[in-house]
């Protein structure tokens, strides 16, 4: 029991490590396209699929609530909150076209399945001349090539399952920290 309990936490070690290893450049370049958003009067929109609402939730949570510092609430909604519980598809869609402006980012967190919902909004965040970062393993291939200039892809290796939800929840947490950091000085 004991070896198993240890081989858990050095599978998490392990992944925290491959992605301060990996990723600095992207998580670094979300941040400073989200805070430059909050700073010109912009909105932080969030969904996700499956696990990834999971961390989809916690952004807007820490946006809107504060992460390490005490602070006021940046503009942040969840828009997989807001959606029928019919599963139409286009539903994410047709809350990016109501309440997305083009100073608003879309944050996309994928868990890697191709999931056509976060597909049709990403396409409607894109038409709108919104920024869409999406937070994905590199298996989401399909779901990457939507995005457009403006765009940003945080590409975590493919870890498998629930080290993917681990690696995106650490990943929110770095994001915030340099939100705050870029808001409030220090970056």
């Amino acid at each position: 029991m004991n070896q198993k309990v240890f081989s858990q936490f050095q599978k998490m070690i392990e992944t925290t490590m491959a992605v301060g290893d990996l990723l600095p450049e992207s998580i670094f370049s979300a941040a400073k396209a989200m805070g430059s958003s909050l700073l010109s009067g912009g909105t932080i929109l969030t969904c996700g699929d499956k696990r990834g609402t999971i961390s989809a939730e916690l952004l807007t949570n820490y946006l809107t609530s504060g992460f390490e510092i005490e602070r006021p609430g940046f503009p942040s909604i969840n828009i997989g909150n807001m959606t029928p519980s019919d599963g139409d598809i286009n539903s994410l869609s047709e809350i990016v076209n109501i309440h997305g402006k083009s100073s608003d980012i879309l944050f996309v967190v994928s868990v890697g399945n191709e999931a056509p919902h976060l597909m049709i909004a990403a396409k409607k965040a894109i038409e709108k001349g919104m920024t869409t970062i999406l937070l994905s393993p590199s298996n989401d291939k399909e779901l990457a090539s939507l995005l457009g200039y403006t765009s940003l892809k945080i590409e975590t290796p493919d870890f498998q399952g629930e080290l993917t939800t681990l690696a995106q929840l650490e990943i929110v947490q770095c994001l915030c920290s340099l939100i705050d950091d870029q808001i409030f000085g220090g970056i």
